[in-house]
Order: C-alpha cells, then sequence, then structure tokens
C-alpha cells in the first residue's frame, strides 16, 4: 500500500529504474541483486517496486512497504495524513488473524464484490467491532476505529452519519439472501450434516417496525416489545449456516417449519437437526419424518415416556467403565422404543446418568426442603386464608383448621413418595434420536450444539446486541446481517478453542474467547516520526 505522504526518492546511480504505466502513473524499482545465466550470456536484475513517483514533483515519491525494508533510515518530511487521523499505537492482533481466516473463507472478497471496496470493507470493520468492543453503538465506531486497523481502502475512518446510512440504505434484503444463498452453496449437500437450531428474542423499543411485537422476552417481562431470531449451526464445522428473522409473538416451536423449509431452499437434502427440548411436539417430529430429515432432540426429564424407561435401565449401566463417556463424565445407554402410541417408527431413546448431578440436584432439593420447612414452622397457628400455598402444597401436605373466614395451618407432612420419586430420577437425562447410533454419538452430537448456545451467549452478551440500537426496518436487517458476519467469524475462534480442548482433554481459565481476543490485543503496531507502524 503506498503512504500518503511523499520522501525523496533515493540517490543512487545505476541502481533506481523507472518504469511508466498505461494510466501514466511512473513506478520507481530498486535493483536489489543481478544474477548472471551461462546458458544466455548476459546478466538479469532483480528489481523490487519500492513506491510510485509524485506527480507534482520528479525528485519525490511515495513509499509503499518495500521502500522501508530497503531504506530503514530514511523518513517523511511530511506527514500531515498522519497528525491526527489515527493513533500512533494500533491495536492490530485479533485485525490479523481475522484476516487469515477471511482470507480463507472469501468473506471479505465477497462483502467488497458485493457492496464495493468501501462498503464492503465498512461492512466488514463493523463486523469486527461487534467482537472486539463487545458493543454495537454506531456513535462510538470511529473511536474504535481510531486505534484499531481497517479493511476499508486506506483505512479511512467513516463517521457513525455514514454507518447509519450504510444501514439504512445500503445493506438490502436482497443481499442478505445472496450471502446467506452463497455461504451454504460450498457444502457438500451430500454428506450428512447436522444442524443445531436454536432461537432466541431481543428486545427493541422502535414502534415502526411490524416485526417488533409484545412477546415472551428471555431477558425481560411478558409483553415486552421484541422480534426472535433463529440461527441454525454447522454441528461438524462449528459455524453458523443461516438465520432467520420473525415475528416476536411467534413461539418458538411453531418456527420450526419454516427453518426447514428454508434449509430445503438451500439445497440441503441430507440432514439431521439438533433440538432443545423447546422444539419437542408431535406435528414438528411428523414434519421431519414427511421431510426425511433426521432429529435429535432432548426430552423434558418430567416426561412420563422419559422416566420408565429411565427407571427400567436404573442399576444397569451407571457403574459400567464400558459405558463410561470421558468426555462428558456420565454413562449411557441406549433402548429402543416408539415415541407414542400412533408413531410408526422406532425411536432410540439415550438415558444419561451424572453422579455430579445427581448429588448436586439432591443438594439442591434438601436446601429447599429445609427453607420451606422453616417457613411452614414461621406459619403454624396462623391464618393462611389470603397466602398462597402451591410452592408448599408441591412438596407437603397440609392440615387446615377453619375458624369462620380464617385457615389456621396447623400441622404439616412431606409427601415422601413423591419426593422419592423425584430422587430417583436424579441425575438421569434422556436424548432421542430417529437415526440408530450409541449414546456416546448422541451425546456428543447434542452437546455439539453448544456451539449455538456460544452464539446467542455471543450475540446477546459478547457482541452487545441484547437490544438493537435503530429505529427501522431496513436498518434492523441489516444490523443482523452484520451481527451474522460477526458471529461466523466468533465462533471460528470458539471452534479452535474447542478443538484445542477436545484433542489436548484440558480446560485452561484462559481457553475462551474473550481471553484471547484480550491477548490479542495486546499485541500493537507502534508509529514513529517515517509515518509506517512496526511492531
Amino acid at each position: 500500500m503506498y503512504q500518503k505522504f511523499s520522501v525523496p526518492i533515493p540517490d543512487i546511480p545505476g541502481k533506481i529504474t523507472r518504469k511508466k504505466s498505461a494510466d501514466g502513473s511512473i513506478y520507481l524499482y530498486h535493483e536489489i541483486n543481478r544474477t548472471y545465466h551461462k546458458d544466455k550470456g548476459y546478466t538479469i536484475p532483480k528489481r523490487v517496486c519500492i513506491g510510485k513517483q509524485d506527480p507534482m514533483d520528479s525528485f519525490r515519491m511515495f513509499p509503499n512497504e518495500k521502500y522501508f525494508a530497503y531504506f530503514p533510515s530514511e523518513s517523511a518530511t511530511h506527514t500531515p495524513e498522519y497528525s491526527g487521523s489515527r493513533s500512533s499505537c494500533l491495536h492490530a492482533g485479533t485485525h490479523v488473524v481475522v484476516k487469515k481466516f477471511l482470507e480463507k473463507y472469501r468473506i471479505l472478497d465477497w462483502l467488497q464484490g458485493r457492496f464495493g471496496l468501501k462498503n464492503g470493507g465498512l461492512v466488514m470493520d463493523l463486523a469486527l467491532y461487534l467482537i472486539i468492543t463487545e458493543g454495537n453503538t454506531a456513535q462510538h465506531y470511529p473511536d474504535y476505529a481510531y486505534r484499531h486497523p481497517l479493511f476499508t481502502p486506506d483505512m479511512r475512518i467513516y463517521s457513525d452519519s455514514k454507518v447509519g446510512t450504510l444501514l439504512k440504505d445500503t445493506i438490502t434484503r436482497d443481499d442478505t439472501i445472496a450471502f446467506t444463498e452463497w455461504w451454504n452453496s460450498a457444502k457438500d449437500h451430500r454428506d450428512m450434516i447436522y444442524m443445531s437450531y436454536d432461537a432466541t428474542n431481543k428486545l427493541c423499543q422502535a414502534g415502526d417496525i411490524t416485526m417488533v411485537e409484545g412477546g415472551h422476552a428471555k431477558d425481560g417481562h411478558d409483553g415486552d416489545h421484541i422480534f426472535n431470531v433463529a440461527i441454525a449451526t454447522n454441528v461438524s464445522e462449528k459455524l453458523p449456516a443461516f438465520y432467520e428473522d420473525y415475528l416476536g409473538s411467534i413461539v418458538d416451536v411453531s418456527q420450526l417449519e419454516c427453518m426447514i423449509d428454508k434449509a430445503k431452499g438451500l439445497g440441503y437434502r441430507n440432514l439431521g437437526f439438533i433440538l432443545d427440548r423447546g422444539y419437542f411436539s408431535k406435528d414438528n417430529i411428523a414434519y421431519m419424518d414427511s421431510n426425511r430429515f433426521s432429529f435429535i432432540i432432548m426430552m423434558k426429564g418430567k416426561k412420563s415416556l422419559v422416566s420408565s424407561i429411565a427407571l427400567s435401565v436404573k442399576g444397569s449401566f451407571e457403574n459400567k467403565r464400558s459405558d463410561y463417556i470421558w468426555e462428558y463424565s456420565v454413562n449411557g445407554t441406549t433402548v429402543e422404543e416408539k415415541l407414542y402410541g400412533s408413531d410408526s417408527k422406532t425411536r432410540f431413546f439415550h438415558v444419561f446418568y451424572s453422579a455430579y448431578n445427581n448429588a448436586r440436584e439432591r443438594h439442591e432439593l434438601e436446601l429447599r426442603l429445609r427453607k420451606l420447612s422453616c417457613e411452614l414452622d414461621h406459619l403454624l397457628g396462623k391464618d393462611c386464608f389470603n397466602l398462597t400455598l402451591g410452592k408448599f402444597e408441591e412438596f407437603y401436605n397440609l392440615e387446615f383448621s377453619n375458624e369462620g373466614r380464617k385457615k389456621i395451618l396447623v400441622m404439616y407432612s412431606e409427601k415422601a413418595d413423591k419426593i422419592e420419586a423425584m430422587i430417583d430420577l436424579f441425575g438421569y437425562f434422556c436424548i432421542i434420536s430417529s437415526d440408530r447410533m450409541t449414546a456416546r454419538d448422541a451425546l456428543l452430537l447434542y452437546k455439539g450444539r453448544d456451539s449455538s448456545e456460544k452464539l446467542f451467549s455471543a450475540d446477546k452478551t459478547f457482541l452487545g446486541s441484547k437490544a438493537e440500537r435503530v429505529q427501522t426496518e431496513d436498518s434492523l436487517r441489516s444490523k443482523l446481517f452484520i451481527e451474522f458476519v460477526a458471529l461466523i467469524i466468533r465462533s471460528r475462534f470458539y471452534a479452535c478453542i474447542s478443538n484445542h480442548v477436545h484433542a489436548t482433554r484440558t480446560r485452561r481459565n484462559y481457553l475462551n474467547v474473550v481471553s484471547v481476543i484480550t491477548e490479542l490485543q495486546k499485541i500493537e503496531l507502534i508509529r514513529i516520526g517515517d509515518g509506517v507502524y512496526r511492531l
């Protein structure tokens, strides 16, 4: 890259060569070596380009990085562009790592090809801004750009008003669809691919955005203005594949069919979905069967079917070393059963037992019972007519004496049978798969959806996107697109760390994305008098 300041052309007779290009620019080459070829009978010089001649002064040139490699003692005599436009210290470590990732997956090439060099680079800079600063406020972007390398041409810093224009007018719905199609077109759709699918909602107070509605906010109150976002993640790659935004009032379980249709539209045929327990429904399972898609789904532990299956195998596998799954310190076994009475297919119930979860759940129950019994002791002999006693009646038999309009608590006793039935199932959980596989394979695939969970944690916490700060529908969709690009990058960090932990069977406190990015930010480039940044 040619600098924005000029330096004197080196005065080395016979070593500097000028070459004029088709557009009239004159490039200067420095001879660094000569090689004599016996077969040709003459010497061939080796030259490197060190800059471009200043069109206003034939004795000066605009240097590039090669110039300072071969003339390190030279310095710039005029550096107005660097006096205040950029910091003299750039935090470059994360930028360098992300640049290598973008070269591998050609994301920056696609963005610049679609939006142009300027806007494509700005989209990428905004994505990296979300990752590094953990914030999504456009007003703070210029301050970030002042202290970090950028992907825009000449690393130009754009204002927050330019960011607003980019979100509102530049990125369209067609652009986001085109990116999704391009991103998924490179996948080999013939291979079996497992997709982890999950959804979340985000707060947004803008009143003129149609998909923002009152709904059940996971991080707020019922009736808050929210919209929903669902993401499908390729489990093997640990990278997000596609996403969908939809109305805030739509519940997760009813949106799965739309995502299945979208997967089909993107060309996926041999596909399996890994789902959380919130998506378990007879209609969803029937729809996946009709499309010949496999599934792995967590069942709620209190379901009578799961309870009966867990009790039927209890004591047969918990202590067997052959059933031990070291990655998650649990034991597992598999049972073949039908999911419901009219089910035409046999499903595979993978039952797992965790001694740690057993002890933790038992401890939590005992603490809860102790707290409830203390509260009941204080209520003995008192009027409970206007009190809500549901939390006590779950575990205790309560006896009252009625004195007119008063309801006096006189005695209580534990529901021992119910408590013991709960204790019998502590530490057990069940995963159901449509395809035959071992309990270990099912658990590893299901736990692979941790990357999807981490994405939502990253999106709402580490990317500062718990609430969107926009006023129009176009800006909201554009911001979601940039967040999706940022999630692709951040999940690549997570995948590398996860693969290392799995390979070494060790997990250190510093082996997480936040710590890695913090460490990379310590790699700094310093600019001194010649206007060139050096490590």
